[in-house]
């Protein structure tokens, strides 16, 4: 673990590279930060997605939340990922994969959690296991 020098404990929070797993702390207000393990930016952010957005990956130490207009076509790196609209690619998820009854995804899923509303439509694999320590 890596730790801010000179920095107040309580304006500090721990995130998890999506690269490479290494955790570290980060300052509460940051937007994006190197990892000290891979030396890969981090995103730090959470997203709201309400329309379509793909891309070659979407990786984010925080929460993204594809509101039920929302439409993400790329595979998907996150801390906790709500769906009430689609996803179309492989999705690891450190925390939670919420899926309500409008959501649909279709790609692989690998989480520690997930919970699914009665109408959601899953295709794909399922991994749920807790993280593996490194």
């Amino acid at each position: 673990m890596v730790k801010l020098i000179g920095a107040d404990k309580s304006r500090e929070r721990d995130v998890a590279c999506t690269h490479c797993g290494g955790s570290l702390q980060v300052a509460a207000r940051a937007m994006s930060v190197f990892c000290p393990h891979c030396a890969q930016r981090l995103i730090l952010e959470d997203y709201r997605v309400k329309a379509y957005k793909a891309s070659r990956l979407f990786a984010t130490c925080g929460d993204i939340v594809v509101e039920k207009s929302g439409f993400v076509s790329a595979p998907i790196r996150v801390q906790n990922l709500t769906v009430r609209g689609r996803v179309q690619g492989d999705i690891d998820a450190r925390g939670v994969v919420a899926v309500s009854s409008t959501g649909r995804i279709r790609g692989d899923i690998r989480a520690t959690r997930l919970t699914v509303a009665s109408g959601a439509t899953l295709d794909g694999f399922l991994r749920i296991a807790p993280l593996a320590t490194p």
